[in-house]
C-alpha cells in the first residue's frame, strides 16, 4: 500500500519537534551535503504538490524576512503568504543550497508542517 505523500511530510513533525535536524545547516556548511533526513525530507515536500514550480516567490523574498527571523508568524500568516512561503521552501535550492539546510535548523520547516497539518485537519472536518 502507497504511503500518501502528505501524510510522509507530516511524518517530518515529531523529528524537527525533538530538533533531531537542528545541525543540518552546520552540517551542509561543513560537508557540502545534505544531511540523509534533510533530503528525505525536502524530497517528501516536493512529491506532495503543494507548491506550484513558479519562480514568483524570488521576488518575494524580502517579504519573507519575518518569518524567517520568526518561523512562528508562519501559524498566522495569510493564504497567499503562506503559499509563498511554502514553494520558498520546496525550490529554494535552485538558487542556494545552503538554505533548505537553514530552514530545517531555524524551526521554519516545522512551523510550516505545522500549519499544513493544522489547515488539513480543519478540511478534514
Amino acid at each position: 500500500m502507497a504511503i500518501d505523500p502528505l501524510e510522509a511530510l507530516l511524518a517530518y513533525i515529531p523529528i524537527l519537534q525533538a530538533q533531531l535536524l537542528k545541525d543540518a545547516h552546520s552540517i551542509y556548511i561543513s560537508t557540502g551535503e545534505y544531511p540523509p533526513q534533510v533530503r528525505d525530507l525536502q524530497q517528501q515536500l516536493k512529491k506532495s504538490c503543494l507548491a506550484q514550480n513558479d519562480e514568483e516567490w524570488l521576488t518575494w523574498a524580502e517579504e519573507a524576512q519575518p518569518y524567517l527571523q520568526d518561523p512562528e508568524k508562519i501559524l498566522s500568516a495569510d493564504p497567499e503568504s503562506f503559499s509563498k512561503l511554502i514553494a520558498l521552501a520546496t525550490f529554494s535550492e535552485k538558487f542556494n543550497r545552503s538554505l533548505f539546510p537553514h530552514l530545517c535548523s531555524s524551526g521554519f520547516i516545522e512551523m510550516l508542517l505545522r500549519r499544513i497539518e493544522r489547515d488539513t485537519r480543519t478540511l478534514q472536518h
